[in-house]
């Protein structure tokens, strides 16, 4: 072939490649020029970055083509920093040697070999298919652990129902708004299969305990989500290799992003942070991959509810990106949003908000409006508000995140339908229980036409209406779905696992809403018990629940045992969160509330006054439940002594 011809033979390769892409909802850029980088295509898709060359009419494959691309890989990695991490394909229809194969294992590049038979277009679905599996496991590898720092709330964090406070209602999440997919189980199959093929063919030229050969033991450890698999590979890796490895660093922060996963979090941190030291040893402490470790052990305590740990680590990596790479980088953006999500549970509303801000501005200048970081900055910023009780703002907001996501993503996107989610349930806090109650109808409808009725997103969207319904006194409705969420997380997840949990917590906050106390008492009763086995006695998620029991405790006028549980997690709410933390003054509202009805007026009245001080605090002086709760606290100053 002349080089007129494999010059015009490429170019059609390619362009008919970036036409099947953009099919699948990549974006490529033929021959982009940045600097002195100049690869033959750039591809990317949710924050996932692939590097193609190719090389055609040339006899056999050479090594020099897979060091260049591995170069290029790093530097495009370092340039553009994306969100998931950067990778290479070589195309081509030489020859290559097994032990090409071999070493191109070593390096984040991947060789496709056209056959003489195959045509273009076979060949070019192959290629389409190999982009969507490394998209795949770059969100499940250790590369993913750049794509997990970002993360969105798919639904407002509210521990009220209507204007008065009843108790801590858990809504739960629907979702981060950044999706890491799933395989299905035939496309997960089959890349094991192929995993295995490769580790077969190069245990015979390498031997078994060839780094290559157990880096393929950790892809497919991944591939099958095997927490054996990869304390197998591990233990294998210690053996052959040495202990500050970067192989061994590698599947460590897989294990641990499998198991935060699967609820896991206490094992997931102590990989995380050991990890990091290893990281900072290597790489030194300021390195990228080091800060990504440091942020995953922040998500790690912010999962275990050591929220302030988690919000000092979080301070800490933002400071030093914004040291090492200046205000204006994408990594700076992750770290203000993961840092303002986490000042959000801890009620540092105000804190959060200024700092979601300074993100969108980032983000806006960094990507423009309508990239996805931008959309999630966004969100989050509206749920912050709405939490805040700026409800107005947080409706704008939503109502223009929404509309983006529609024109960008479509009206059936998943990420359009967590805001539409979001603000529906903005409306319903309003008071507009009318407008928002059918969204989130719709919202379930759509769900469980596009993922199927089982989908953990579904069965979270079911929930959510269910609390919508509870919202709307629809009291017989919120049960019935509250129920038949329990029954599919007990049977998908287990009795154990932190979204069975809230399942149950929620339903027994309808049995308690609908006048069943005892029901109510019961299914708190359990749950806490559950809670304390699995989260432990100071988890939010323990002390919810344990508060919970408390008011059902209280409408059964068992009043001794309900003073002594809600006094008892009224302490431990301010120990663990502090005084103005919205958790805490529940917790105040809650017990003062019992003290009264218990006849102890005065203590009653004393306990709301300290409420209304950290509401004040909180939320400001005028305030819906500000104001509720000095009204409260007026009543029962106006009431006689018994």
């Amino acid at each position: 072939m002349r080089e007129n011809e494999r010059q015009q033979y490429e170019r059609q390769f390619l362009e008919r490649l970036s036409n099947a892409l953009g099919e699948r909802g990549w974006q490529a850029v033929l021959e982009p020029r940045l600097g002195d980088l100049r690869p033959d295509a750039l591809v990317t898709k949710d924050g996932f970055t692939l590097i193609v060359e190719t090389r055609f009419a040339v006899r056999e494959a050479r090594s020099s083509w897979v060091l260049d691309l591995a170069d290029h890989v790093l530097r495009f990695d370092r340039l553009l920093s994306p969100a998931a991490g950067t990778y290479g394909i070589l195309v081509t229809d030489a020859e290559v040697a097994s032990r090409l194969v071999a070493a191109s294992a070593r390096y984040p590049v991947a060789i496709h070999q056209r056959h003489p038979n195959q045509g273009m277009g076979e060949f070019i679905e192959e290629i389409c298919g190999a982009c969507d599996s490394l998209l795949i496991q770059s969100h499940r590898g250790a590369s993913t652990v750049e794509r997990a720092e970002l993360v969105g709330d798919s639904n407002i964090s509210s521990n009220k129902v209507g204007s008065s406070p009843v108790g801590n209602l858990s809504i739960a999440a629907s979702g981060f708004s950044y999706h890491t997919g799933e395989v299905v189980a035939g496309d997960r199959t089959r890349s094991a299969n192929e995993i295995e093929a490769r580790i077969e063919q190069l245990t015979g030229i390498l031997g078994p305990h060839h780094p290559t050969v157990l880096s393929l033991r950790s892809e497919l450890a991944q591939i099958c989500q095997s927490e054996v698999m990869y304390r197998e590979v591990i233990n294998d890796q210690l053996r052959f290799l040495s202990a500050d490895s970067p192989d061994v660093l590698g599947t460590k922060t897989s294990l641990a992003s499998l198991l935060a996963q699967k609820g896991k979090q206490e094992e997931a941190a102590n990989i995380y942070r050991e990890a990091y030291q290893q990281a900072a040893a290597i790489y030194g402490s300021n390195s990228q991959k080091s800060l990504i470790l440091l942020n995953n052990l922040a998500s790690a305590y912010a999962a275990l509810g050591r929220t302030s740990e988690a919000v000092d680590i979080y301070a800490d990596v933002l400071r030093r990106r914004e040291e090492e790479l200046g205000r204006d980088h994408p990594d700076v953006v992750l770290s203000q949003n993961n840092l303002a999500n986490a000042l959000r549970d801890l009620g540092q509303l105000q804190r959060a908000i200024s700092i979601f801000r300074e993100a969108l501005d980032t983000s806006r200048r960094l990507y423009g409006s309508d990239h996805p970081t931008t959309l999630t900055v966004k969100n989050n910023l509206a749920s912050a508000y709405a939490e805040s009780g700026a409800l107005r703002e947080a409706i704008d907001l939503y109502e223009e995140t929404l509309a983006d996501r529609v024109r960008v993503l479509g009206a059936d996107h998943p990420e359009t339908l967590t805001v539409r989610n979001n603000l529906a349930f903005a409306y319903m806090e309003n008071g507009d229980i009318e407008r928002g109650v059918p969204i989130i109808e719709q919202t379930l409808a759509d769900r469980e036409h596009l993922l199927g009725a089982d989908h953990p997103e579904t069965l979270s969207t079911r929930n959510n209406l269910a609390n919508a319904y509870l919202a709307a006194g629809q009291i017989g409705r919120a049960i019935e779905l509250h129920a038949e969420v329990l029954a599919a997380r007990s049977r998908l997840f287990g009795e154990a696992h932190p979204l069975t949990l809230n399942s149950r917590n929620n339903l027994g906050q309808a049995y308690l809403m609908s006048g069943d106390a005892g029901r109510s008492a019961e299914l708190f009763s359990d749950t806490l018990r559950l809670c304390r086995a699995v989260l432990g006695e100071d988890h939010p998620d323990t002390l919810t629940a344990q508060g919970n029991l408390g008011l059902a405790l209280q409408a059964e006028d068992d009043f001794d045992e309900a003073i002594s549980v809600l006094s008892d997690t009224l302490h431990r709410r301010e120990a663990l969160l502090g005084q103005s933390h919205p958790d805490t003054i529940q917790s105040q509202i809650d017990l003062a509330l019992a003290l009264a009805q218990a006849g102890d007026y005065q203590e009653g009245a004393r306990l709301l006054g300290v409420a209304e001080e950290h509401c004040i605090t909180a939320f400001g002086r005028e305030d819906e439940k500000t104001l509720w709760v000095r009204r409260a606290r007026e009543r029962l100053l106006d009431m006689p002594e018994r």
